[in-house]
């Protein structure tokens, strides 16, 4: 096969023990995982062994394109990012998204991924310009902000080079540490930057000139020009409000896009911030998360700083700041580096409960935890979950119940629950739950965004909200894109529990694919249209995408089946690697057995293992521990998968 179409056909692998700079080719690959984190977990099953930490050397760090990216396909700006993940608790291989542009640009610089293991001397950044790369010396770099990083980067390679790199806190190994890039975009979740961090890369820079073959572009070029615009309606069906909608005020602000993406993010970035805390001019964007602060303007300050040391915002917002409230309501603690702790009035159950904070008090925090000042800065640079195991004596890891699910170290999102992530209601946040107990991080990140933010707001009844479609049309929907018309009926909750089972499987193979190829989940999969007769997107676009890039002719279930293969790789490395089986997926649906923030529905906790048990038969895994069959793994072409998990007596 020829990997030159979409592929560059080129992998970076680089050794910082050894310092060996070396390239692979994709087509070991490709197309049978596709590419981004497709490619990743098959070398992650061939080479990382059970025991690895995430700071330890082994450890790999694979930051991934797809066929996709740096193309005219919308949302196609994104990167993915693997390897053993610090943030988890317990640390498990697990994965993040990143957009912007440095994707693009790695791809034009002729590679689809570079994959990192080893631990430098010395801190060294790895330097990539048109299919040539070089570790050179960091000394320099080393305690730089993310910002100063990319300055300094530019400065030496040219204003138009593109970099991802670590803060000091990555340097000192924090767990909620992130991959930053130049434009503000970051590989949010999982701890990545402090696996940059242990291994001694402080930065990533790339230039390149090159481009992206395709296979058919005259046809690829059609699909992009027709591709659905859903994404730019000014309002969401069936909502009374969308983030554009906001009237500007104070700083001057635009709004920005990754790559060629046709759909320009609602995250508008604020340029001219005057710093109340630390008396600074900042640039910041409103991504989608905020610290629930006294005013926008300490809140766009605090994000700024929190980004430039490389921390993970969304953790310290709605984890960190709302456990400690709790642990003060406890009487566990009152302040923190002389900053007295807010708290509100009533006990927290909810993250709108949360009490505002101070321009000081962000500007103490994220200091001392970026820092690592203090028994507590110290602590709570590895997260709450972390933290709660050597503070207070453990008193204070009853209060993470509510914001954790599993204590898995990512708070709970779009699960209709703690909070973060907007109003999804009864029935709708069964699927969302279900993709919690089977992940190995906040699914919302690839898969359950398609559901929530997508087809959620085209439905007939979804608690209050009113969508467009009619109940009659919802259902031939579902009926032609699920092969179930029940997915979307409201008259259906915990039975059949097909209804609720068959779309978290379709959006989490989905959202494999997504991250492959590699697209923004805010773009793929639609399921619902208004630009269309009968009501349904074109769910076969990626399929079509793909074709016209590569050469290589697949259909829409063609990909759905790699979808299918590429989550049941990760489900592999889980048990094989971390003991992952039923009993840790029930323990999951703890995390959500009180009322629903939006509806006050509380989950029925036998319905909700009825559900997981046919999610496991659907997914054709054993039912009895949650691992996939010899017969499913065969079917998926992954008998040396079947293989290894025999060996070690965790086949289904």
């Amino acid at each position: 096969m020829d990997a030159t179409y979409g592929w560059t056909g080129k992998l970076l692998r680089v050794d910082l023990s050894s310092g060996e700079v070396r390239e692979e080719e994709t087509a070991r690959y490709v197309p049978t995982y596709v590419g981004g984190l497709g490619v990743a977990a098959r070398i992650a099953w061939n080479e990382l062994r059970p025991g690895v930490g995430p700071f330890d050397d082994e450890n790999l760090l694979m930051i991934m394109t797809g066929p996709l990216t740096g193309t005219l396909a919308s949302g196609a700006g994104r990167v993915e990012v693997s390897g053993i993940a610090p943030q988890q608790h317990p640390s498990v291989y697990s994965r993040s998204g990143m957009g912007g542009h440095w994707g693009a640009e790695l791809k034009y610089a002729g590679y689809d991924g570079v994959i990192v293991r080893g631990r430098a001397a010395e801190p060294v950044y790895l330097w990539i310009e048109d299919g040539k790369a070089e570790l050179r010396d960091a000394a320099h770099l080393w305690g730089l902000g993310n910002y100063a990083t990319t300055t300094a980067l530019r400065a030496a390679h040219g204003t138009r080079t593109r970099v991802v790199s670590c803060g000091p806190a990555g340097e000192r190994l924090s767990r909620i540490a992130v991959i930053q890039t130049e434009t503000g975009n970051a590989a949010g979740q999982g701890g990545y930057g402090g696996v940059m961090g242990a291994k001694r890369l402080k930065a990533i820079a790339v230039r390149g000139t090159g481009g992206v073959r395709l296979a058919h572009p005259e046809r690829f070029m059609e699909l992009c020009l027709n591709a659905s615009r859903e994404g730019q309606s000014a309002r969401l069906p069936g909502s009374d409000h969308h983030p554009r909608d906001e009237a500007p005020s104070g700083p001057n602000y635009r709004t920005r896009k990754c790559g060629f993406c046709a759909t320009p993010c609602t995250h508008r970035l604020y340029m001219g911030v005057p710093g109340q805390a630390t008396g600074g001019i900042y640039t910041a964007a409103r991504h989608c998360w905020g610290y629930m602060a006294s005013s926008r303007d300490i809140e766009l300050e605090a994000r700024a700083i929190t980004s430039d040391v490389g921390l993970n915002g969304w953790e310290i917002s709605y984890g960190i700041i709302p456990w400690l409230q709790m642990c003060r309501q406890q009487g566990l603690v009152d302040s923190f580096d002389g900053v007295e702790i807010p708290v509100p009035d009533r006990p927290i159950e909810y993250l709108r409960d949360v009490a505002p904070v101070s321009g000081e008090f962000l500007r103490v925090l994220v200091r001392a935890i970026a820092r690592r000042e203090g028994e507590l800065g110290n602590a709570l640079a590895d997260g709450a979950c972390y933290a709660a195991d050597v503070l207070f004596d453990g008193a204070g890891k009853p209060l993470l119940d509510r914001i954790y699910p599993r204590h898995c170290g990512q708070t709970e999102h779009w699960g209709g629950h703690w909070g973060p992530g907007g109003t999804v209601y009864w029935p709708w946040w069964l699927p969302p739950i279900l993709q919690w107990c089977v992940d190995t991080r906040d699914p919302a990140n690839d898969s359950t965004h398609q559901w929530t933010e997508h087809v959620q707001h085209y439905l007939p009844v979804s608690g209050p909200l009113r969508g467009p479609f009619s109940l009659e049309k919802a259902r031939a929907v579902c009926a032609k894109v699920y092969g179930d018309p029940n997915v979307c009926d409201p008259a259906y909750t915990y039975d059949p529990p097909e209804a609720k089972a068959i779309p978290a499987i379709w959006h989490h193979d989905r959202g494999m694919i997504v991250d492959s190829l590699v697209l923004c989940d805010y773009e793929h999969t639609r399921v619902f249209s208004m630009e269309s007769e009968d009501g349904a997107a074109d769910t076969a676009l990626m399929s079509k995408l793909f074709s016209a890039a590569t050469g290589c002719e697949t259909s829409e279930a063609e990909l759905d089946r790699a979808g299918e293969r590429i989550w049941n790789l990760h489900r592999a490395i889980d048990i094989r690697n971390h003991g992952r089986d039923r009993t840790v997926d029930e323990s999951t649906i703890d995390g959500f057995m009180y009322p629903g923030k939006d509806d006050g529905v509380t989950p029925d906790r036998e319905q909700l293992v009825k559900l997981l048990q046919t999610y496991y038969r659907l997914r054709g895994w054993n039912g009895a521990n949650g691992w996939p069959t010899r017969a499913r793994l065969e079917a998926l072409d992954l008998a040396d998968v079947a293989d290894g998990l025999e060996r070690i007596g965790r086949l289904g």
